[in-house]
């Protein structure tokens, strides 16, 4: 009798997480998806998107090295880093005109620079920022 209690109690333990893996189900299905963006990390956990910091930006173009040297929680961050043996500064931000004047800025010091939707890389060479523009999931 023993064996008949053991395979009882492994089929009701089943039996549960079944049913409580679709009562999880259920609950999320009627949310909104989250949309995903590229941007400095909201302040707060409770955020209306994904969104993706500048580690994550510079690991998707494929960069070595990459470290943050720069950030204010909500507003925007900067990192360095290496693609193709060139180093270029990358950066993700709130809006498009804090980008704006990122760039602005990099561009008045000698850097080149390239732009997608709230992101900006910047670098010495025209070789490094291309690649790494190119490599940036759209």
């Amino acid at each position: 009798m023993p064996v008949v209690r053991r395979v009882t109690a492994s089929v009701v333990g089943v039996i549960v997480g079944l049913a409580a893996t679709w009562l999880i189900v259920v609950a999320v299905q009627g949310r909104p998806t989250p949309d995903t963006v590229w941007g400095p990390r909201p302040p707060t956990p409770a955020a209306h998107q994904t969104v993706f910091g500048v580690v994550s930006l510079m690991w998707s173009a494929g960069c070595e090295g990459g470290q943050v040297i720069a950030e204010e929680p909500g507003v925007h961050e900067v990192g360095m880093c290496t693609i193709d043996g060139h180093e270029v500064a990358a950066a993700v931000f709130a809006d498009e005109g804090e980008r704006d004047e990122w760039v602005s800025h990099m561009a008045g010091i000698g850097s080149v620079t390239a732009t997608g939707s709230r992101w900006a890389v910047a670098g010495d060479e025209a070789a490094g920022v291309e690649a790494f523009a190119a490599a940036v999931p759209r």
